[in-house]
């Protein structure tokens, strides 16, 4: 669990506020992971659900990355075109 300590500025002699105190505690367990474990854990989801979840995943993004590939393709047969 991230630990956060209120921050003390010596020259204004003042602490750091509740609301910006919480604000860092909440990105620091965001960037830990947790708040997405938390939703992960919310429903029970069996393994053959998570193992076509991540399947469905991969399928999605090699598909988008052929995608780019063609388009990438295309704009550089078309670059050709213009510089000859």
């Amino acid at each position: 669990m991230p630990q956060v300590t209120p921050k003390h500025d010596k020259k204004r002699n003042k602490t750091e506020s509740f609301d910006q105190l919480l604000r860092r505690f909440k990105k620091s367990c965001e960037r830990a992971g947790i708040v997405q474990e938390v939703r992960d854990r919310e429903y029970y989801q069996k393994p053959n659900q998570k193992r076509h979840e991540a399947n469905q995943k991969r399928k999605r993004r090699n598909y988008l990355d052929k995608l780019k590939a063609e388009q990438q393709h295309v704009r550089a047969k078309l670059a050709s075109r213009w510089i000859t």
